[in-house]
């Protein structure tokens, strides 16, 4: 690569990877399969200037550029999928300032998630969007994908959360969108343009992240199930009572074994399933108490074999540890085809049982989990050898199902590379070319992380 030659120029060695055993870390993400894609070199940037200067080069030469953050995604978002630059934003960390008068705390978009509430702790307010890597994705990351979680159900996803964002455009301009307001009618919102944008558009540098205070109560409820249509009935009527918890998640009886079998986490009746685990926050320890004695009330009228209660810390942590180690035990079962689907909650019972009649058609297993409070679901499938097209049909029959329920290809997770073949089942022919639209307006050279959502014309 020639331009390598001007990159060495202007970076030094410490900011600038082009060793081949120092880039195996950036041609992977935590996308389950063979996606290996080695970037011709990694910029570790530190500053606006390091990433303007990028631009200016790579507007010249033709490279493109892939910011990356925690390398968490599922999707392939972060993989040099045409070569070029990846753009790791590990170093960008700071939390620059809290204004407690705002309640807004802003940061680096390097910081990783699980870091920000423990800043926060001493001044009893938290962040509550909390993805399943919370540990080790960085709210950058979560920004551009419009990351969820647990918490989504009564605290809402990270765009409820940013209210401004820095950006540094492809043709090297940089803008501030937003700023510290609860309300802003002020035409076009650029801002929610670029959250959940994919990286597609242009590098966050820097984010104001609206915090609110902590509730210094709460339980954990864990409640196992015969049938899922006994979990689901007590989840729905908990909802319909007026109850709104602030997490309330299903996880099948196969995912509970698989992650008991694959990890070294323990649930409460672990020989049970399904489950559902449900979260309660409040600023009274009675609003708690009798929340959880309602909730219980509702699980056992639904025909819930027992209902665990977790107060203390330590056990609640243990119970939610245990769901966000999912994902990975699953990983270690096979080779997986990760899929986050969303239909109306009412739907997911019999959403779910179609996807149960698919694992039987196709002779694989499928592991169903997720917010079932917010009819997210993740439908994790064994990819099998025998498969020719990679798992593309049943992959086809699980989003003309989605489809069927009024439902989308992805809630949380983002389209990234390996769903934009099949970003038609959600958008019109008419949105994607929207979309393109968009996208050529910022970035009409196409050098900012091309082929991702959907494809367009590459520089060679």
């Amino acid at each position: 690569m020639e331009s390598l030659d001007i990159l060495e120029k202007e970076f030094d060695s410490e900011l600038l990877i082009k060793e081949g055993d120092r880039l195996e870390k950036y041609a992977r993400d935590e996308t389950p399969g063979d996606y290996y894609f080695v970037p011709d070199a990694v910029l570790l940037s530190k500053e606006d200037k390091e990433i303007k200067r990028l631009f200016e080069i790579a507007r010249k030469e033709g490279i493109p550029v892939v910011p990356r953050g925690g390398g968490t995604s599922r999707t392939g978002a972060s993989l040099a999928v045409y070569g070029g630059i990846v753009l790791s934003l590990e170093r960008m960390k700071k939390i620059t300032d809290i204004d407690e008068e705002n309640l807004i705390l802003e940061l680096e978009p390097g910081v990783i998630t699980g870091e920000i509430n423990k800043f926060l702790e001493e001044y009893n307010l938290f962040y509550p969007p909390d993805p399943a890597s919370i540990d080790s994705c960085s709210i950058g990351g979560n920004v551009s994908t419009n990351a969820g979680g647990p918490h989504c159900l009564r605290y809402g996803l990270t765009r409820n959360y940013v209210r401004g964002i820095e950006v540094i455009f492809p043709d090297g301009s940089k803008e501030f969108l937003g700023g510290k307001l609860e309300k802003n009618a002020t035409g076009y919102s650029l801002l929610n343009l670029l959250i959940g944008s994919e990286g597609t558009l242009g590098v966050i540098t820097r984010i104001l992240l609206k915090v609110i205070p902590l509730p210094p109560y709460s339980a954990t409820l864990l409640a196992p199930f015969k049938e899922l249509k006994d979990a689901a009935t007590a989840a729905f009527n908990t909802l319909s009572s007026g109850i709104l918890p602030s997490a309330l998640e299903f996880i099948d009886k196969d995912s509970v074994r698989a992650t008991i079998e694959n990890s070294e986490k323990k649930a409460p009746f672990s020989d049970s399933g399904p489950f559902l685990i449900v979260k309660i926050d409040e600023f009274s320890k009675k609003d708690v108490e009798e929340k959880f004695e309602k909730i219980g009330e509702k699980f056992l009228e639904n025909n819930a074999s027992d209902v665990f209660i977790a107060e203390e810390p330590f056990q609640q942590e243990k119970i939610w540890d245990f769901r966000r180690s999912i994902s990975e035990a699953i990983d270690r079962v096979g080779t997986v085809i990760p899929e986050d689907l969303v239909v109306p909650r009412s739907s997911l019972p019999e959403f779910i049982s179609r996807i149960k009649e698919l694992e039987i058609k196709y002779k694989t297993e499928i592991y169903t989990f997720g917010h079932i409070g917010d009819g997210n679901l993740h439908a994790d499938i064994i990819k099998k050898q025998e498969w020719k097209d990679g798992g593309d049909k049943i992959i086809q029959d699980i989003f003309r199902t989605a489809n069927s329920f009024g439902g989308r290809i992805s809630g949380e997770h983002g389209i990234g590379f390996t769903k934009k073949k099949y970003l038609h089942f959600s958008r019109t022919e008419k949105e994607i070319n929207l979309m393109k639209s968009i996208k050529k307006e910022f970035d009409p050279l196409n050098i900012m992380n091309p082929g991702k959502i959907f494809d367009m014309e590459v520089l060679k």
